[in-house]
């Protein structure tokens, strides 16, 4: 991964679009993957906005991305580097 300057915002924006791209891609809803997981639905519906509910950019822990890449059958890891390639091409 090559370090380039991605905004945050953005970042945390293109994390979002690939946490619904691989839930829709395993026919999920917000709420049942979600529970699925055990995180809550509003906080998982945060990440994918890319914004809490004061409308502050999101800053998700990381036990709830271990969560969320374990439900999505893959590494934090990968799920970090998707959005940083997606990231570099919205910025």
């Amino acid at each position: 991964m090559k370090n380039s300057s991605v905004p945050d915002n953005v970042y945390v924006q293109a994390l979002g679009q690939v946490c619904i791209r691989h839930r829709k891609d395993r026919g999920f809803s917000q709420q049942a993957f979600a529970l699925e997981i055990g995180v809550d639905t509003s906080n998982y519906q945060c990440i994918e906005s890319g914004h809490n509910s004061r409308g502050e950019m999101t800053n998700p822990q990381t036990k709830t991305l271990l969560a969320i890449s374990r439900g999505f059958g893959i590494s934090i890891a990968d799920l970090m580097s998707e959005a940083w390639d997606l990231a570099l091409t919205m910025n």
